[in-house]
């Protein structure tokens, strides 16, 4: 199957999932591979061009929540793999594939998708059985919202869902990150990420998006400080999308 052509964008974020080779897991302890994947992130070839919103390391993949600065993803993409897998071969005396094969992206274009997809991302080891709360999972982003000087870089909410991860309150986030969703609805979060514009399948039985999808956003809404209606939103009762956007949202691959 072709790569999927890219979409290039300097407005939106991209979900970016990148697995080790074979789907194995990361060769070196997981603390020494975290180390490295923050510091190099942290470098000015990568710094410079992305603004990281989430990041989640798994044992055989990563999850990145990142806007490019310029539309050209590809370029700190390329960087940070390639030097990630120089120093990762580095630490362990070897010269394999650290990835295997292309990172996988998705583009979000609106505040909905942005924070199930966030949710997704920070739930990641909850779902994996590798601990009980979010905030319990070492290899994570999400501790630089309430401390944001605990990493060498930024973290960056995406300016259309408004400044409610920076300035909300912490304990309510953390609340609905703890949240899990209904049985099943998960994967239809993670279906939404193959295609080339994030996007929710319909369910073959009602041909609509579960309900509780929505009622789990209306929770984290009520987090926010602000009216969100007030922010330059083309709005409709579930969704809100960026007004003068040229990106269609409808999945193309």
């Amino acid at each position: 199957m072709p790569r999927k052509r890219f979409i290039r964008s300097d407005s939106y974020p991209y979900h970016i999932v990148s697995r080790s080779n074979n789907r194995e897991w990361f060769y070196i302890p997981i603390e020494e591979f975290w180390r490295i994947l923050v510091s190099v992130l942290a470098l000015d070839p990568v710094s410079s061009k992305l603004k990281i919103h989430a990041l989640v390391l798994m044992s055989n993949h990563f999850h990145l929540l990142a806007s490019s600065v310029d539309g050209n993803l590809g370029e700190p993409m390329e960087y940070l793999l390639r030097e990630v897998c120089r120093r990762v071969n580095q630490v362990a005396g070897r010269q394999n594939h650290v990835f295997g094969g292309p990172y996988k992206w998705s583009l979000i274009t609106n505040t909905t998708y942005y924070l199930l997809c966030l949710k997704y991302i920070y739930r990641n080891p909850v779902s994996a059985h590798i601990c009980e709360k979010v905030e319990e999972y070492p290899f994570s982003t999400l501790m630089a919202l309430h401390q944001p000087d605990i990493f060498p870089f930024s973290i960056h909410p995406w300016r259309w869902a408004g400044d409610w991860l920076k300035w909300g309150d912490f304990q309510a986030l953390l609340g609905w990150l703890n949240t899990p969703y209904p049985f099943g609805l998960s994967d239809y979060v993670k279906s939404a990420s193959r295609y080339r514009v994030f996007t929710l399948p319909k369910s073959r039985t009602t041909r609509k998006v579960p309900q509780e999808l929505w009622n789990n956003l209306e929770a984290a809404y009520q987090i926010a400080p602000y009216d969100f209606e007030q922010l330059s939103f083309e709005t409709t009762k579930r969704k809100a999308v960026p007004s003068g956007t040229g990106v269609s949202n409808h999945p193309t691959e």
